[in-house]
Formats: C-alpha cells, structure tokens, sequence
C-alpha cells in the first residue's frame, strides 16, 4: 500500500501551550521526586521549542511573548503570530518555566518569564472593578471574536497571578517594581 499523509490542519498544534505547560511542570516534578536525568532532557527541548518557535516578533504589539495556541501556519514549525494568544495559558507557561529554570538554572528561560511578567504588568488595567487582562492579546485571531463575551478574562486571572508570583518569589520584581503594584 501506499501512505498518504494526511494534512494536519490548523488544530493539529493547538494545544501547544497547554502541552508544554505540561511538560514543564510534570518533568520538574518529576526529577525533584525520582532524580531521573531524563527529565532535564524533556525541560530543556521544551523551553528552548517555546522560546525559538514559539514567541512573537519583536515588533509584534506583545513582542517575543507567548503565542500559546497556534492554529496558524504549517503545524509543528514556527509560530504564526495570526494564532491565538491567550492570556492565561502564556501565564501557565511562563510559571512551567520559571520552575524548569528553578532546576535547571537556565537563565535565557529566566530572562524571558521576566520579560513576559513585564509585559503583564504593563498592560494591566488597573481601574477598580475591571478585569486587569483580557482573555487574548490578539482577540482577532479568535474565530469568535463577534462575541461580546469572548475576550472577557474570568478565572484565568488566577494563572495570571500564579506566574507573577512565582516571580516575586524569585526575587523579580519588575521594571520599575511594576510587577508588585
């Protein structure tokens, strides 16, 4: 017989964001309770994967951030920025980050949860009863971006909050303390 590939479609990466998330967080978990060398392998080809293939352009209005679900562009290659960017899983990502680079010392991988902490603190809405981030950085990209109610962030705050203070802890606080206030 003959194999034919079957194409991917846009869908085929999308859960991205949440798989390295995963994979971040598990892996750490994982060599803290068996020591398993292993592990340090699946942390690094996954925070170096994110930070080569998967972030935006450095003129991109949320430059060499995240974009946590990218169901643009030929799968499993770089990043369309055209994907969706959403808030609360760049969050989890940067948090599975943080604690690969807690064990592995990698400080490329500190270096770009900080930026990313940056770019949360500066655009958060700070006014009383507002959401402090929407749900997308880009909710163009969404297929239901015609709903009112599609970019409004609820409980994915909490991610949001989860990463900014698992960088407080690190000792970050921010450009000019931002990410405290």
């Amino acid at each position: 017989g003959k194999i034919t590939p079957k194409h991917l479609g846009d869908w085929s990466n999308g859960d991205l964001g949440h798989r390295s998330t995963r994979v971040l967080k598990g892996m750490t978990a994982y060599y803290r309770y068996s020591g398993d060398p292993a592990a340090i392998a699946h942390l690094t080809y996954m925070g170096d994967y994110l930070l080569d293939y998967c972030l935006t352009a450095a003129d991109h209005p949320w430059p060499l951030f995240p974009i946590s679900v990218p169901v643009k562009g030929k799968p499993y290659g770089r990043a369309d920025p055209a994907g969706m960017i959403q808030l609360d899983i760049c969050a989890s990502m940067g948090e599975g980050l943080l604690l690969a680079y807690q064990l592995t010392k990698n400080e490329r991988w500190f270096d770009a949860a900080k930026h990313w902490g940056d770019l949360f603190a500066e655009r958060c809405n700070r006014n009383p009863g507002a959401a402090p981030w929407p749900r997308y950085a880009n909710p163009a990209s969404a297929p239901w971006k015609d709903d009112p109610r599609a970019n409004l962030q609820t409980g994915g705050v909490t991610m949001v909050l989860a990463f900014l203070d698992e960088l407080i802890r690190l000792g970050y606080s921010g450009k000019d303390q931002q990410v405290l206030t």
